[in-house]
């Protein structure tokens, strides 16, 4: 029998800062983002189809996250290369991110794929950590999280 693991994270609590390379060789710190977008974070394995279509996904809804104020940051956890792989086929209007030795993706899950969503001001509100077998967030779920956050903080 294995035993229940806890979240990492939880609900309302705020989250974990990091800085990490982009693709493109620019620093992102979520610190950048602090008091004006919400964040959706995705940290994900680079060989994973589901993670693709979910990249595709929000590459297409991106216009509604702007509209929410808000900023999709997926996280590759994996070498650069593989990154810059993901990068080369989706061309996103986000920044892929990439995370070589999964020290900043341990710190929000012990497995992946993983979604957050947080405001603009850090703290969590939603996070899916994807068992075997299950599926990612829709766009949907993830912009009534977003809209949920407006309409309690819409400033």
């Amino acid at each position: 029998m294995t035993a229940a693991t806890e979240p990492r994270l939880k609900v309302k609590s705020m989250i974990p800062v990091f800085e990490l390379e982009s693709v493109d060789g620019k620093r992102v710190n979520l610190w950048d983002y602090k008091g004006r977008k919400h964040m959706v974070l995705a940290f994900l394995p680079p060989d994973c189809p589901i993670c693709l279509d979910f990249m595709e996904a929000t590459a297409d809804a991106y216009h509604q996250y702007e509209e929410e104020y808000a900023v999709f940051l997926p996280v590759i956890v994996g070498r650069r290369e593989q990154a810059e792989a993901l990068q080369d086929e989706l061309h996103p209007p986000y920044p892929i991110l990439f995370d070589q030795h999964g020290k900043v993706a341990e710190r929000y899950a012990d497995r992946l794929p993983a979604i957050f969503v947080a405001d603009k001001f850090g703290q969590l509100y939603a996070e899916w950590i994807i068992e075997p077998g299950e599926q990612l967030p829709t766009q949907r779920e993830i912009l009534d999280v977003l809209d949920a956050i407006e309409l309690e903080c819409p400033e």
